[in-house]
Order: structure tokens, then C-alpha cells, then sequence
């Protein structure tokens, strides 16, 4: 009895539901889970072989893929939620990695209507210009159309907000369930990256990941479709491994010098009442520590910052040095 649970533990099966949609599951002790998930919705289950689920995988994930980024307006969840206000496509052949076609549009929010300062300073957007856009519902039904062209199943991302943030305004503005599909299509690659790359847990903002890489695009970032068209190319670099060793040598001995400096750190706020005749005599405490920083251990370089910005803090300062010394991380 247990060598044939065994077994079929680890076969894999596949659930067609009423709406033509598939679920993969591994494993008989999946199919309770997915049958209270999916209850009423189930057409057929069945067993199927490795090679049966390699070719659904490859079907599965389609011969395109979506590199996809939101720009939305941040709000007091309180009172305003937060909404999308463009998005940027960029889909590419998955074998060749070419591009194949790219979208654009603004959207013009439901609720948080009036663009926050942060927002309209980050994206160079103006409010006019949103006031003007598509709607959520007009604008990611053109996106759907898109999908359908190319078949997209599997839609890369930058960071975990995305997808939330997409799955928030379909709810906010009520819109189909096949809408849904592109949002359960997404997927965060951004700590695949810095793994692949770094060999650890981490993650990096887009910019630096391009500026390791060395690849940029024309225009500014956060714009949405910019920042697709980054992602892509970072994603593109990594996988055909056209990686520059110079500048990875150089991220990575950052990234040693940034853990390190972040575990040594006492302080988080300024401090007040520190002697105003003491400051004079910690700056040039400051100073000599510095000196010491072209050090060639590593590690050393990190707690003479940390122990820098400790002392500054202190004193009532900012931290400073990590953001001064720190170009690629």
C-alpha cells in the first residue's frame, strides 16, 4: 500500500475545468485540494506520462513571453488605493529572444484620480495627460487582445508588486475574470536574477541590475514601457550569459562591503543633543577613518562606513557614506 501511494505520489495529473483551462498537479494527495478548490468547475482529471506533461509544459509556456511593468499612483489605502496609471509590453520570441511587438498606453485611474507629487516627479508624468488616458477596463482589454495574438502564458515581471497591484485593480474595477489570466501569468524575476548572477538571496532595483549588465534603453525609467524593454534586456544578458566579469567582480565586492556595513551598523535616526563642541573633534574622527578605507580587505571597508555614518548620526548627520561609496550596489 505505501510502495503504490508512493508511486502515484509522484505521478503528475491533469485537470481540464469547464472553462477549457488546465491545472497541473503532482501527486494523488493534490487532487483533495484541488477538487475544494475547484469545486462544480472540474470537467476531467487524469494521470499523465513525463513526456505528456514536457510537451504541456512547452505548450504551457508558449513559444512568446511578455516582459511587463505598471506605473501606478501610490495612495493611503485608508482612503485612496493604489492605482495603475500606464503600462509598458514588450513580447519576445522565448527561443530567439527577439522582439516581436510593444505596447503602451496611460490609464486613467477610478479612485485616486489627483497624481501624487512622488509620482508625477518619478514618472514625468503630467495629470492632464492621465486625465485623458483610457480607461483600466479599455486599456488592459487591448492587452488581452495582445495576449491572444501571441499566445502569451507567462508574463516576466520586476519585484513583487506588480502582480498584487494588477490583481487589486481588477477587483476595484470590477473587469472579467479572463482578465485574471494575465495576472496569474506573472512572474517575479528579479531575485532570479541577483541569484544568478550573486549566487545568493538578494535583490537589486532595475537600474543597478542594468548598469552591472551593461545595457540601457533610450529614455527615461519608470516609464513603463522603458522599463519592459530594460527588464527584457537584463533577462536577455543573463540567459545567453553576455555578462561583463568587470563589472560583476566590482558588484560583487560591493555587495560583501554592503552586508557587511549593514551588520555592523549601531544606529538608525539622527541623534539630538550631542555638544555642539564635540561635532569639531568627530568630524575629524571621521576624516581619519576614512583614510583607512582604501584598505584592501573588504570587510574592513565595510565597518569603517558603518562605524562613519554611526558617528555621524550621533552627531545629529544622515548616514551618507554607504550611498557616497556605493556605485554599483
Amino acid at each position: 500500500m505505501n510502495r503504490y501511494r508512493k508511486e502515484h505520489d509522484n505521478k503528475w495529473y491533469e485537470i481540464t475545468l469547464k472553462d477549457e483551462s488546465v491545472k497541473l498537479v503532482k501527486g494523488q494527495q493534490s487532487i483533495p485540494a484541488v477538487k475544494r478548490k475547484y469545486k462544480g468547475q472540474i470537467r476531467s482529471i487524469r494521470r499523465i506520462s513525463m513526456q505528456g506533461l514536457q510537451g504541456r509544459q512547452k505548450e504551457r509556456l508558449g513559444n512568446y513571453i511578455a516582459f511587463l511593468d505598471l506605473e501606478y499612483n501610490t495612495g493611503d489605502q485608508n482612503k485612496y488605493p493604489t492605482e495603475i496609471i500606464s503600462v509598458g509590453i514588450l513580447i519576445v520570441e522565448r527561443k530567439s529572444m527577439k522582439e516581436k511587438e510593444s505596447y503602451y498606453s496611460l490609464v486613467r485611474p477610478k479612485f485616486n484620480t489627483v497624481l501624487n507629487p512622488y509620482c508625477m516627479e518619478l514618472t514625468g508624468l503630467r495629470q492632464v495627460e492621465v486625465d485623458h488616458a483610457p480607461g483600466f477596463g479599455r486599456v488592459f482589454r487591448e492587452v488581452l487582445d495582445l495576449y491572444r495574438k501571441w499566445n502569451i502564458r507567462q508574463t516576466f515581471v520586476f519585484g513583487s508588486a506588480d502582480k498584487p497591484v494588477f490583481l487589486d485593480n481588477l477587483l476595484l474595477n470590477e473587469e472579467e475574470e479572463e482578465l485574471y489570466r494575465i495576472g496569474e501569468g506573472m512572474r517575479d524575476i528579479s531575485l532570479q536574477l541577483f541569484f544568478t548572477l550573486f549566487g545568493k538571496d538578494g535583490s537589486l532595483s532595475l537600474e543597478k541590475m542594468g548598469r552591472i549588465l551593461n545595457v540601457s534603453v533610450d529614455g527615461a525609467l519608470h516609464n513603463a514601457l522603458n522599463d519592459a524593454r530594460l527588464l527584457y534586456l537584463c533577462y536577455r544578458a543573463v540567459i545567453k550569459g553576455e555578462i561583463p566579469q568587470d563589472r560583476l567582480s566590482m558588484a560583487r565586492e560591493e555587495l560583501l562591503i554592503r552586508e557587511v556595513y549593514q551588520k555592523s551598523r549601531k544606529f538608525e535616526e539622527p541623534m539630538t543633543g550631542y555638544p555642539e563642541e564635540k561635532k569639531q573633534a568627530a568630524y575629524a574622527l571621521i576624516e581619519e577613518l576614512m583614510s583607512t578605507v582604501k584598505t584592501d580587505s573588504l570587510r574592513e571597508k565595510g565597518k569603517v562606513l558603518a562605524l562613519c555614518d554611526d558617528i555621524l548620526l550621533m552627531t545629529g548627520e544622515k548616514a551618507r557614506y554607504q550611498r557616497e561609496y556605493f556605485h554599483w550596489i
